[in-house]
């Protein structure tokens, strides 16, 4: 019987810490999550690279939806595959401003090429003004559709490793206290020497 109880009390104490409390929250896959998505306005430039061969996309970057903003640059070719499987493209520093050539970008349809008969072999972009994504033309040629990054944050695992010695110590406790709520009455009936 009291062999019965002790393994009991053990299952129940491993099931508190390991599945409710604290532990169990610290190691939920939304704590420490963070998204990144583009900002609202996304501020989008373009540029074709001569060094590159490759447009270069500027635009402002929001985590988890909110303020404060940082502006990104990356190429979007060589990015393309990472971009659409929603994860982190390989952000670059501005690349000197000589070798690039700004690509205007309008928010009519297709067909605007009358636009950018000036700009640098043709090229324009449309894009809504609150679209995550542009298509890239080349005159009337419809080159290629890209999103804007949207991506989770790195792991944070470092600081759940860190934290979980306090949160175990925090469901033991927590856990003491409703064992002691519960077997004290046993045991001071045992030291009496009443049944209860």
């Amino acid at each position: 019987m009291k062999r019965n109880l002790l393994w009991r009390t053990i299952l129940f104490v491993s099931q508190t810490i390991l599945l409710s409390g604290c532990t169990s929250a610290l190691w939920d896959k939304n704590t420490f999550y963070h998204s990144y998505e583009p900002a609202r306005p996304a501020n989008l430039r373009l540029f074709y690279s001569d060094e590159k061969r490759d447009v270069l996309v500027q635009y402002d970057e929001a985590r988890d939806g909110a303020a404060p903003v940082r502006h990104r640059n990356y190429y979007a070719d060589q990015n393309a595959e990472r971009v659409n499987n929603h994860r982190r493209p390989h952000f670059t520093s501005v690349p000197d401003q000589q070798n690039l050539h700004q690509i205007p970008i309008t928010n009519a349809p297709a067909g605007a090429a009358s636009s950018s008969s000036s700009s640098f072999q043709g090229l324009y972009a449309t894009s809504l003004s609150d679209a995550d994504s542009f298509t890239l033309y080349s005159r009337e040629e419809v080159l290629d559709s890209y999103f804007l990054p949207r991506y989770a944050g790195r792991s944070q695992r470092f600081k759940q490793v860190l934290l979980t010695p306090f949160a175990v110590a925090i469901d033991c406790t927590v856990v003491g206290g409703m064992a002691t709520l519960y077997f004290a009455p046993l045991a001071l009936s045992g030291l009496s020497g009443k049944s209860l």
